[in-house]
């Protein structure tokens, strides 16, 4: 009879847990995420019966999970709201500072005051990993809990990216070379040979200005003051190039070698060096407006004339997101060469002055200048950097220019340089720069495209997650940016997890080690 009455009891237990297990399926068939649990009845025997004899044990009943049942995927407005579709569970931590990670497969999402992704209604707290602007994890140990973070927007609430990488595409008018005039000689065949000659104003500091004077021989010929070489030794030159430094009355201060490729600086003084042609058994003679050996520069520009120059500006981004702007000035110097200047950065107007030009020691320079020849038949040939009064203009890896700049607002960084990268095209080609006749009365420089990839300052103006688990940044000047990448976390038997108030589960023994 005791037995019986035991037998009983149990069934009365177990329907009684069988019901709960109902009334709370019912309570949170509304609750997002919310897994239904079942009730397994199995029977108990207190010994084994034996012919007429039989002795009750009754029944038990055990709640079955089955947390990975699919429910449905409803659209709302939220753009932190997020679903799991398949296998796997959100990871959680108990508070923002990072406490015992659950799992939970309710994806509703909210934002706390302090900028933290938190489940709504609860103190648990999403993680992921913090990642690069291209959306590459950072996390060294990315398959260890430990390598989450909580997943917060405010620190990024402004966005801006320094610009590393200038790319420009524009045709230099081929017409222009023939503008050029200079000095003239007669070669020994009597044939009168014109060594064109060219300047450009690279700076003014203390009432010395500075120039940028460029003499190139004609066509197939070369040039030699005597002293300066190349880099192999000789000292016929296709080009020779000075740095010359003028007083505010016109008189020439300083004349220094600033050939591309030159050896040493043979040429210091006040005098422009003799030349002597390849073509030719004597120096050229001093243009009769000349004052023998030293003449004042209004003299020097009169025998230049008029050569084609004209200005454009590069446009980047610096650390802080402010735009500056690099002033270049494009000079036709004959021979299908040009000379490529670039200026002290200014603001956007051009204006004001917003940094300072350094060299590849460090040094503040007031430009850089570059050497660019193009082939016979308009594709890019060779870039070379020019001497500066404290060393060489630097240069990117592969040959291209490279601008190295500090900027007055302190923008990083605020010592040493920020070096932007210019891509003006591949040798050969006409990807970038091109030197073709443009038919035009007046010779253009044609601006075909340019870009550059840093970005302006922008405010954070909203959040969402794409379907790979990225959570993206949107800011008002256009720019999106990943900043973390939420992880799906599986384990062996997901139904062998604890279950929690606020739908999320621990990890048990019964469940298996975790893998992100």
């Amino acid at each position: 009879m005791d037995a019986a009455m035991s037998s009983a009891v149990s069934a009365l237990q177990a329907q009684s847990s069988a019901l709960a297990t109902i009334s709370n399926n019912l309570a949170n068939s509304q609750t997002t995420g919310y897994k239904a649990v079942q009730t397994q009845f199995t029977s108990l025997l207190t010994e084994l019966t034996s012919g007429a004899t039989f002795t009750s044990g009754g029944v038990s009943a055990t709640a079955r999970q089955n947390l990975l049942l699919g429910g449905t995927i409803t659209g709302t407005s939220t753009t932190t709201d997020l679903a799991i579709s398949g296998n796997g569970m959100f990871p959680v931590s108990y508070g923002v500072s990072g406490g015992l990670t659950s799992y939970t497969r309710n994806g509703a999402f909210d934002t706390d005051s302090s900028g933290n992704l938190y489940l709504s209604g609860t103190n648990y707290y999403l993680e992921g990993w913090p990642t690069d602007t291209n959306g590459k994890v950072l996390s060294a140990n990315s398959d260890n809990i430990a390598s989450l973070q909580t997943v917060n927007i405010d620190k990024y609430n402004s966005s801006a990216v320094a610009t590393t990488n200038y790319a420009l595409q524009a045709n230099l008018p081929a017409e222009a070379q023939s503008t050029l005039t200079g000095l003239t000689y007669d070669n020994t065949s009597g044939t009168t040979e014109t060594v064109t000659m060219n300047a450009v104003k690279t700076g003014s500091a203390g009432g010395i200005d500075s120039y940028l004077v460029t003499l190139t021989a004609p066509a197939g010929q070369t040039i030699s003051d005597g002293s300066t070489t190349d880099a192999s030794g000789s000292t016929d030159l296709s080009q020779l190039t000075y740095a010359v430094t003028v007083d505010s009355t016109g008189a020439i201060t300083g004349v220094t070698g600033a050939t591309p490729g030159q050896t040493n600086t043979p040429v210091t003084g006040t005098d422009f060096p003799s030349l002597t042609p390849s073509d030719s058994g004597s120096a050229i003679a001093e243009p009769a407006n000349w004052t023998a050996g030293a003449p004042t520069w209004s003299q020097v520009t009169t025998t230049i004339g008029s050569g084609f120059s004209k200005s454009t500006s590069m446009a980047v981004y610096d650390s802080l997101g402010v735009e500056q702007s690099f002033p270049v000035t494009w000079t036709a110097t004959g021979n299908n060469t040009w000379l490529m200047t670039v200026g002290t950065p200014t603001d956007a107007s051009g204006t004001t002055t917003t940094g300072q030009l350094v060299d590849s020691s460090g040094a503040t320079v007031s430009s850089y200048s570059y050497n660019v020849t193009f082939n016979s038949d308009g594709t890019l040939g060779t870039f070379t950097p020019l001497a500066t009064a404290t060393g060489n203009a630097p240069t990117a890896t592969g040959g291209g220019p490279e601008l190295l700049a500090t900027w007055n607002d302190g923008a990083a960084p605020s010592t040493g340089t920020a070096g932007v990268t210019l891509n003006l095209g591949t040798a050969g080609t006409t990807n970038g720069l091109s030197q073709f006749d443009t038919g035009e009365t007046t010779p253009l420089i044609s601006v075909k495209n340019k870009s550059q990839n840093g970005v302006q300052y922008g405010q954070l103006s909203g959040v969402s997650v794409d379907s790979s688990g990225d959570v993206i940044a949107s800011y008002d000047n256009g720019q999106k940016v990943p900043i973390y990448k939420i992880p799906v976390v599986t384990f062996p038997n997901e139904n062998g997890l604890t279950a929690k108030t606020d739908g999320v589960y621990d990890q048990s023994n019964q469940s298996g080690n975790y893998t992100l």
